[in-house]
Parts: C-alpha cells; structure tokens; sequence
C-alpha cells in the first residue's frame, strides 16, 4: 500500500463525517441557509489567502522545474477560479461579493489557517504538501458525493462549488488531488517513519478542520460567541 493509499485509507472516517454534517446535506437537500452560506463564502476567501501562501511555498521549496511548474500552474489556477467562484456563489446567495472579502477571520478559520501554514517553517515538501492536499481530497470526495447523489441541480446556490470540484483539473487522474498525491508518494519513500506519521497527523488534522469549518458555517461561530460563552460561564462551541 502507498503512502497515498494508507491516507486515504485512514481518512474514510472523516470523508464519512463531512458528507453526514448538517451543512452537507443541507446542500443535497436544496436547504442551504443563506447565513450559513454568506459564512462560509466569507471565511473559505480567508482560507484561500493561506492556500496562496502555501503554494508559493511549494514552488519555493521544489528542488525540480516540473514540480514548480505543477505548483505554479495550480496558483495560477487558483487565482482564477476563486474570485469568479466565489463571486458566483455570492450572486447565488443574493450577497453584496464587496462585503464579502473583507470579513474578519474567525475562530476555525484561524485554526486551520494556523495548521496549513505551521509547516513552512521546516521547508520540508512532504510536510507543507500534505495537510494543504487533504483539504482538496476531501474536497473533490465531497464534491463526488453530492454530484453522484444526482440531487444537485443549478437551482441549487451551491451548485457551482459542486461543478467545479467534478472538473478534470481537480479530479480524476488527471486531475490536481490525483497529482499531488503522486508527489507525497515519491516524497514519503524518502523519508523517516517519525516525518511520516507527522504528516499522516497532518493529513487527518486537516479532514477533521473540514469538519468543524462547515460546523463553524451551520452555527456562525464568532470570536464574539466564543468570548460571550466563555465570560458567561457556558460550555463553548467547538
């Protein structure tokens, strides 16, 4: 078994969990609140500013012309495909796309920004490729689940999400996911078992983050809930 194949493998426990939370079915259902989706459109643009982040770094440490060439197509891709996204989901939401860029990051937002970004630091490939790799694995699986539920459609203000996982530049085996999983294979045979189980964490850390952003979505958990739950004594969301 690969190195790949062992991730996906111990990852299906949490592709489970995210296809099963409300926010996901909410979605297969037609009963996105509009709420919960000008949150996530909001926070996921904040996300993606650490995903630019991180893809400069790959570029930055490839010690290869192709591998820079793969992670320089992909921020270029990404450039393009998240503003005209988001602007479309925004429409789809009847959300002002100007008021949505600037919202401030929130607490689960912070935390997994944190997570991505906390191996840059070591310049090691295989540390800062596969936490940032998971969150596009999990993606394109969700984006499969809902697209092959057949209960999707282009009424749906989700849908355009749901489509532009389903392309071949994200799945199938040409596609992104299936290529940077290729690279944490060739990387993972060249190093220790202690950098492997790191990154395994990593990888899982990443798919249970998911989890709670599209929580963190359903319920608009704020700094603000958080500091009133904390000073009023009340057990806080997580």
């Amino acid at each position: 078994m690969s190195f790949s194949q062992e991730l996906i493998k111990a990852s299906q426990p949490y592709l489970i969990a995210n296809e099963q939370h409300p926010f996901i079915q909410s979605v297969l259902h037609n009963q996105v609140d509009a709420k919960a989706l000008a949150y996530y459109i909001q926070q996921d643009l904040q996300y993606a500013n650490a995903e630019t982040i991180v893809q400069t770094a790959l570029i930055a440490n490839s010690k290869t012309v192709d591998d820079q060439r793969l992670f320089a197509d992909q921020l270029s891709r990404h450039l393009k495909s998240v503003s005209a996204l988001f602007q479309q989901l925004s429409h789809n939401n009847h959300n002002e796309w100007s008021q949505q860029y600037d919202a401030a990051v929130q607490p689960i937002t912070f935390l997994y920004r944190q997570h991505i970004l906390a191996p840059l630091s070591s310049a090691n490939l295989l540390a800062i490729l596969t936490p940032f790799e998971a969150g596009i694995w999990l993606y394109v699986e969700l984006g499969k689940f809902l697209s092959q539920s057949d209960q999707v459609h282009q009424d749906n203000p989700f849908y355009p999400w749901v489509d532009e996982l389903q392309h071949g530049e994200f799945a199938g085996k040409d596609g992104i996911s299936d290529k940077f999983m290729a690279i944490i294979d060739r990387e993972a045979a060249r190093t220790t078992e202690s950098q492997l189980a790191a990154a395994k964490q990593a990888f899982l850390r990443s798919c249970l983050l998911e989890w709670y952003f599209w929580d963190a979505a359903t319920k608009q958990i704020s700094w603000a809930s958080w500091t009133e739950s904390a000073l009023d004594g009340q057990a806080g969301e997580l």
